[in-house]
């Protein structure tokens, strides 16, 4: 053994040392050992399953049955909602039916647009009366004088090329 300058020490000089000099009261005494508080048990938060497999079956019915408009949107609504919360809850650690509430989140999503992109025009307005439809396809299905000029109107090159002398 060396000290830590690098001597050799001899253990038994050291101890024939310690018993000519005496104990050392410069010394406190020593504290009784504190106790290391034990760590409290904490609970871990129950695993709640139970969105993933609404969200998915919503998520679904809501894709199959989007053309209709307002299927899509009455039932992609809550299918969104549920796999957002599903989903959040299983990346917590706090489910484990992750796959099925991001299925259903993204095919709710999928129903939710679609149906609100075909029911857009019924809510706000912007589709008109012979939308898509000839000049003679409009004409025929108007029924008053209003939807006649509409028909004029969204066909106007048309109309002038076929009745140069109508009346404006």
């Amino acid at each position: 053994m060396t000290t830590s300058h690098g001597s050799p020490v001899d253990p038994e000089a050291r101890t024939e040392t310690m018993r000519a000099v005496g104990p050392d009261t410069s010394v406190a005494p020593p504290r009784p050992a504190r106790r290391r508080p034990e760590p409290e048990q904490v609970e871990e938060p129950a695993q709640r399953n139970g969105m993933g497999t609404p969200a998915l079956v919503l998520g679904l019915l809501a894709a199959a049955t989007c053309w209709t408009g307002w299927a899509g949107v009455v039932l992609g609504l809550p299918a969104v909602v549920a796999g957002y919360l599903g989903a959040r809850r299983a990346f917590h650690n706090l489910a484990t039916d992750g796959a099925a509430s991001l299925g259903g989140l993204v095919a709710g999503a999928v129903g939710l647009i679609a149906g609100a992109i075909i029911v857009w025009p019924t809510l706000f307005g912007t589709g008109g009366f012979g939308d898509g439809l000839t000049l003679d396809q409009c004409m025929a299905q108007s029924t008053s004088a209003r939807e006649m000029h509409m028909c004029k109107s969204q066909h106007l090159t048309e109309f002038n090329q076929r009745y140069p002398n109508a009346a404006e």
